[in-house]
């Protein structure tokens, strides 16, 4: 669905609006939360759902990511709309221009949609033949210190591929505090599938050999003047991934880095994706509410606990 016929379908439409989060919440028909009963009367002024028999009343976004969300429901709908149909990601301040509303409610909305697409890949596990891995490290370049001195934030990526040296099927990715044998370890173990039959290429370090028990490793230095060299494709996609960072977002804090990584991983996992609107749906479904406060704290306590302050 493009841009211009959501427009045309939804946001001149609220009913249908209205409908769509009715679906979310009661995907089988209105039942009460209270006492189970099917019939219900909307009450307009209010925006509530009341129960005809105890006349328990609650929102349509109740006990979900979007509870208490001030916006109408086809503003909300449109920006939800475009965060999770871009293909290039889409600032909160494009999306404040767009939707009209303060730059503070859309970085709220934003984060909320990089909340559901981080939930949504961390049950995805890799399942392939081949796959490709390597730690590139992002952001701005650390004056004074090069290489692997670097203050860039270390990504683990791991692609699947049909085949070697292809264009990959699928991408996981994760931040690192620190690019060693225990953290590449954990990561393969909770989301590679990997047996004898598969093969990994990597770059040459020996971070990845201890792997060779459970899966083929081709660990070889990477000749990038080559321009056939191994991990070509991922390589253009840590390039890509690193220039959204700096491009279309600015000033990230690095307690945010997680759901940037988390946006960028399912975008390019769901590149060929035609019907958001149902994906939308089970994620909404499936969430629980976030207010600002629940958000900070949960980011925060995430950064501290992986740079082991906490």
């Amino acid at each position: 669905m493009s841009t211009a016929e959501f427009i045309k379908e939804y946001y001149c439409d609220i009913d249908k609006c209205r409908q769509f989060f009715f679906d979310v919440k009661w995907p089988n028909g209105y039942v009460c939360n209270k006492c189970g009963n099917n019939h219900y009367y909307y009450m307009k002024c209010h925006k509530v759902y009341r129960c005809t028999a105890c006349k328990h009343e609650e929102s349509i976004l109740a006990n979900t990511v979007f509870e208490q969300c001030k916006l109408a429901l086809n503003i909300l709908l449109y920006g939800i709309f475009l965060i999770f149909s871009s293909t290039n990601g889409i600032s909160s301040e494009k999306i404040a221009k767009e939707l009209k509303i303060n730059y503070k409610s859309a970085c709220l909305l934003n984060t909320k949609c990089r909340i559901l697409m981080r939930q949504s890949n961390s049950g995805k596990r890799l399942d392939s033949k081949f796959y490709e891995s390597d730690v590139a490290y992002i952001g701005s370049p650390s004056e004074g210190k090069p290489g692997l001195s670097t203050d860039k934030q270390p990504v683990l990526f791991i692609f699947s591929t049909d085949q070697k040296n292809q264009y990959p099927k699928y991408i996981k990715l994760k931040e690192i505090e620190v690019d060693n044998k225990a953290n590449i370890k954990n990561f393969f173990d909770q989301y590679v599938y990997m047996n004898r039959e598969t093969t990994l290429t990597t770059d040459g370090k020996n971070t990845v050999n201890f792997l060779k028990d459970q899966i083929n490793v081709e660990n070889q230095k990477i000749d990038y003047k080559d321009p056939n060299h191994n991990l070509w494709f991922l390589n253009i996609c840590v390039s890509n991934f690193n220039s959204m960072l700096l491009g279309t977002y600015h000033g990230i804090m690095k307690k945010m880095l997680p759901l940037y990584f988390s946006k960028f991983e399912w975008r390019f996992n769901h590149r060929n994706t035609k019907d958001f609107l149902s994906k939308i749906k089970k994620y909404i479904q499936k969430s629980s509410p976030m207010s600002r406060r629940n958000i900070q704290t949960a980011l925060t306590a995430y950064y501290l606990q992986r740079t082991n302050l906490a």
